[in-house]
């Protein structure tokens, strides 16, 4: 019998065009009529309309290459298709009027997120559970493809909200310039691809050789630990003594994890020196930018992910000291962060070292100082991005720290002491006291980026916990004016400045969405006023430091220190006075019983917007946020001058009605910037900025 061998058949197929496409074929249509199809076009599908390669779709006969970008649109909206079923991606919507170079993406109305039956102006109906719904976040996406989420309560987004500076000045539809002249950053790591392990390799030795010389960092290290200012008191000086005297003793064979440690605190010394303008000796101390590089070589060098002894203590120290050498992009930090925090999870940092075995009282402790400065540092660094936290609270369990001295702690103890009162100073009591603000502070920013708008009840409650929290600190932690704290040492009201900041931005975030939802009821008015009043409480600090830190001033020969407070706490304060004043013009109170201290209120803000403003154009030349801010307040006290709306807050003082900000010598450039926003719906940021730094060298810096 014949054996057939069927394996190497082969099977001739007919080079004939198919009927129909890929998508009809698998439907089993016959739709053979161009490219795309009817039937693929009807059902919205054009982008996946395509024919087999044998098909002949030209009169050349040659099958016509589709180019990459529609490839690439086709794969997209099959990978949508497969996540929605049926549904097919909608090709994002850009929104009008949007600034040069920027666009706004806004949701296609066929995939709205609201109810069909829900009007996406209007708020629920009030006095229920859910008075307001919830604020909608939107993009940002620049020429160069960048896509940044803004989330409502960001600076930017509140004011966005106020129509007065909306319909003059569309800021919120520009990125905030990241390298534009005059807001350069020179940065070593530009990114952070190093996470990944991207760059280059060196050798220790070739690490090793960037080291400054044995003085010279005796000289750093000696002045870090005796430093009262941004020390996190995570590194124990006596500990890091011994294992610095080792290092010495044989520098190869230290593990790479120490020796990105030791580079971390040169490279926060250095920074801190040079913003305290501490000259150095010439060629004695490598650039900034080298210190950082080595850094994360060493990080690199030693597996960082692997969890070993010193990763994260050298991690967290590296990522303060980019924020005082503005080394890196806040979203690169944010990428840093959540390393940091993974790293930590790994290695248990957070549950409590008393439900761990096998670590001493001494680790314990040390474990727990780390861990709440990651805790703390993450939840500032999430809201200031306009994002949610990456610690998820219920599940971790580590104890506040004691608060000690480092002389109460040794590597060898058996047990912890007890820990000193509050009112006692020790290099822990900052961080331990702005832990229970903190904690109430990610409460509040929880409850405001929550998908549904939770009970007004929440607000209060949560609004009763901040103000009961910040009551029970040590009353020389609270805030007061800095111009009469003549006995208290600059750090202590650095620090004093920084829980007050947190307190009054808690309020805000709790309160702001409230101003403009009724403003005719008095449902809200506690929320409006309890927002406005931390609003002013944050320009007054701002102005309070403004005039110690110039020249002759309680602060002036400290005034580096105090360039290190966030802006982004005052932004927030300036434009929530803004709103508040916009939505009080929009809606005179003059008829109502409460009306005169409505109007003193609104006096309040005219003159705080005032004293700001001249602050943030001394301040616009350095940032880019302070150039926005500068425009923006200056609209709207011109608003308020102009108009009035009822407030009559400028008709029982002369100063203010006679105010003519275009002869103020300290706004050279109002009178033109006027003629430029008036004359037009939309700014021309480039003419605006090109023309404002030719105009003084208080703005060009």
């Amino acid at each position: 019998m014949t054996t057939i061998d069927h394996s190497h058949r082969q099977v001739e197929k007919r080079n004939r065009p198919p009927v129909s496409c890929e998508p009809c074929r698998t439907r089993r249509i016959k739709c053979n009529r161009g490219l795309p199809c009817d039937t693929c076009i009807r059902r919205d599908k054009a982008s996946l309309c395509n024919y087999a390669t044998n098909a002949n779709r030209n009169k050349h006969g040659t099958p016509k290459p589709r180019k990459m970008k529609d490839r690439l649109d086709s794969l997209e909206t099959l990978v949508s298709s497969f996540l929605s079923g049926d549904a097919v991606l909608q090709p994002r919507r850009l929104a009008p009027n949007s600034a040069k170079g920027s666009h706004t993406i806004i949701p296609s109305s066929e995939h709205d997120s609201r109810p069909a039956n829900q009007d996406s102006a209007s708020p629920s109906v009030s006095g229920g559970a859910n008075a307001l719904t919830p604020e909608s976040p939107y993009l940002q996406e620049s020429e160069d493809g960048q896509v940044n989420y803004i989330d409502p309560s960001h600076w930017l987004s509140i004011l966005d909200d106020i129509k007065e500076v909306k319909e003059h000045l569309s800021v919120s539809n520009r990125p905030l310039p990241q390298n534009e002249t005059g807001f350069g950053v020179d940065r070593a790591v530009s990114d952070a691809s190093f996470l990944f392990n991207l760059n280059r390799h060196l050798t220790l030795e070739e690490v090793l050789s960037s080291l400054p010389s044995q003085p010279i960092c005796d000289m750093l290290l000696s002045w870090y630990f005796n430093s009262r200012f941004m020390v996190l008191g995570i590194v124990h000086p006596a500990k890091f003594q011994n294992e610095y005297a080792a290092f010495w003793d044989s520098p190869s064979t230290t593990p790479p994890l120490w020796i990105a440690l030791l580079f971390s605190v040169l490279t926060i010394t250095a920074s801190l020196r040079r913003i305290s303008n501490i000259p150095e000796p010439d060629g004695s101390i490598p650039p900034i930018s080298i210190l950082h590089q080595r850094t994360v070589d060493c990080l690199v060098l030693g597996q960082y992910a692997t969890a070993n002894e010193h990763a994260l203590e050298a991690f967290i120290i590296h990522l303060q000291s980019c924020f005082f050498s503005n080394n890196g992009r806040s979203v690169d930090l944010w990428f840093e962060m959540g390393t940091i925090i993974r790293l930590a999870f790994r290695m248990g940092y957070h549950r409590d070292p008393s439900k761990l075995a096998g670590i001493s009282p001494f680790d314990g402790e040390m474990r727990r100082r780390v861990w709440l400065n990651i805790f703390q540092i993450d939840a500032l660094m999430s809201y200031q991005m306009g994002f949610p936290s990456m610690i998820p609270t219920e599940f971790c369990d580590t104890e506040i720290p004691r608060n000690l001295e480092y002389s109460d702690l040794n590597v060898d103890m058996k047990a912890l002491p007890p820990s000193k009162p509050l009112s006692e100073n020790t290099p822990v009591l900052y961080t331990i006291v702005k832990a229970s603000v903190m904690g109430v502070f990610k409460k509040i920013v929880a409850n405001t980026q929550s998908l549904t708008v939770p009970a007004y009840s929440k607000t209060i409650e949560l609004d009763t916990e901040m103000e009961d929290v910040y009551g029970r600190i040590p009353e020389q932690l609270k805030g007061r004016d800095v111009n009469h704290s003549f006995i208290d040492h600059p750090c202590l009201i650095w620090n004093r400045c920084t829980i007050e900041l947190l307190y009054l931005k808690g309020l805000i975030i709790l309160h702001r969405r409230y101003i403009n939802y009724e403003p005719q009821s008095s449902e809200f008015e506690f929320s409006r006023r309890a927002c406005a009043e931390a609003a002013l409480k944050i320009v007054t600090r701002q102005v309070d430091i403004h005039k110690a830190c110039s020249p002759g001033g309680r602060l002036c020969e400290d005034r580096w220190m105090f360039l290190s407070l966030p802006v982004h706490d005052f932004l927030l304060a300036a434009v929530v006075i803004c709103l508040d004043l916009s939505v009080r013009m929009r809606s005179p109170q003059q008829n109502l019983p409460e009306s005169t201290d409505l109007q003193q209120l609104a006096a309040r803000e005219y003159r705080a917007l005032q004293e700001s403003q001249r602050i943030w154009v001394i301040s616009s030349a350095a940032s880019p946020e302070a150039h926005i801010a500068a425009l923006a307040l200056d609209l709207m006290i011109r608003k308020v001058a102009e108009n009035d709306a009822g407030l009559l807050l400028l008709s029982n003082d002369a100063s203010l009605r006679d105010t003519d900000l275009s002869n103020n010598s300290e706004l050279p450039y109002a009178g033109a910037m006027s003629q430029m926003i008036d004359g037009s719906e939309s700014i021309d940021w480039g003419l605006l900025d090109q023309y404002l730094h030719n105009m003084d060298p208080l703005v060009t810096g």
